[in-house]
C-alpha cells in the first residue's frame, strides 16, 4: 500500500514538473515572439493633430534611408485660427526619442525641443508665441526601424509636417 502511495506521488510530482516546464518555455517563447515581431511600416504611421473643432490623421512628410535622396510628401494643412495645435503621437513613435519644431512667421520665435522615449505622449502648441508671432508650420520628427526594398530592417528618418493654416 505505501508503494502505491509513493508510486502516486512521484506521477503526481512528474506532472507538476512537467507543467511547469512547459508553462516556462510558452511563456519564453511569446516573449521572444513579441519582441521580434516587425513594427509597422514608417509610411504608415499617422499622428493625430486637431485645432478646436477641426481634426485630422497626418501622414509622413518625408520617409528617408539614411544618406539616400528623399523625396517629399504632401504638406498637411489643418486650419488653427487662434486656437492651440494639439499633436497625439501613437506608441511607434512616442516610445522612443522624438523631437518637435515650431516655425512660427519671425524665425526669432522658432523653436526645437527633444523628448526621451515615453516623455510625452501628446504636445499643444499654442497659435501665439509669446512675443506675438503667428505659428506656421510644425514638424515632428522621429528615427523608425522599417524595411528596404530587399526585405533588410534599416532605419529610416521620418518626418511629420503641419502647415498652420490662419
Amino acid at each position: 500500500m505505501a508503494s502505491s502511495t509513493r508510486k502516486r506521488n512521484l506521477t503526481q510530482f512528474v506532472i507538476l514538473i512537467v507543467a511547469v516546464v512547459v508553462i516556462v518555455a510558452g511563456s519564453i517563447a511569446f516573449q521572444k515572439w513579441w519582441n521580434d515581431r516587425p513594427g509597422p511600416d514608417p509610411k504608415t504611421v499617422t499622428l493625430q493633430v486637431s485645432a478646436g473643432n477641426e481634426k485630422m490623421d497626418v501622414h509622413p512628410y518625408t520617409v528617408c534611408e539614411a544618406g539616400v535622396e528623399c523625396p517629399q510628401g504632401q504638406v498637411a494643412e489643418l486650419k488653427v485660427g487662434d486656437n492651440p495645435m494639439k499633436i497625439s503621437l501613437p506608441s511607434d513613435v512616442y516610445d522612443h526619442d522624438w523631437s518637435l519644431l515650431k516655425i512660427y512667421d519671425d524665425p526669432a520665435a522658432n523653436d526645437q525641443m527633444f523628448f526621451k522615449g515615453n516623455e510625452k505622449k501628446e504636445v499643444e502648441i499654442p497659435a501665439q508665441s509669446e512675443s506675438g508671432s503667428r505659428l506656421v508650420v510644425v514638424e515632428v520628427s522621429s528615427l523608425m526601424i522599417g524595411e528596404d526594398a530587399q526585405g533588410v530592417e534599416t532605419p529610416y528618418t521620418v518626418v511629420w509636417s503641419v502647415n498652420a493654416k490662419q
